[in-house]
């Protein structure tokens, strides 16, 4: 059964983790919506689940490939899977909302496959 409750978009852009401050991980979104994310993760190590984490979302903006944009979001581990790890958001305000929204506006340049950061 589907427990979303707002729609998922593929999105494929650079995500840092961070717990209590410090980088535990860095990966990439599959998808994202207004209620949370999946990542992909090479480890899942040191990730439990309904630890609280921060997310940074590392935009492209331009054909140089120039990372110009970060927006950072509080998020609750809710699922652990190999390879994967899904995270509901939390502390939801509106500066929050706004930048959900530019990040799912995103799209990357030329078509092309995002590049790794």
């Amino acid at each position: 059964m589907e427990k979303r409750w707002s729609e998922r978009k593929q999105l494929c852009v650079g995500v840092d983790i961070y717990l209590n401050g410090d980088l535990l991980n860095s990966g990439r979104s599959s998808d994202i919506g207004l209620g949370g994310t999946f990542l992909d993760v090479d480890s899942v190590a040191g990730m439990d689940v309904d630890a609280n984490v921060e997310l940074v979302y590392r935009l492209v903006s331009d054909e140089a490939g120039e990372e110009s944009v970060r927006h950072k979001i509080s998020a609750r581990v809710v699922r652990i899977v190999e390879g994967g790890v899904g995270l509901k958001f939390c502390n939801f305000d509106t500066g929050v909302f706004r930048s959900l929204q530019e990040i799912m506006a995103y799209q990357s340049h030329s078509g092309s496959a995002p590049r790794a950061m």
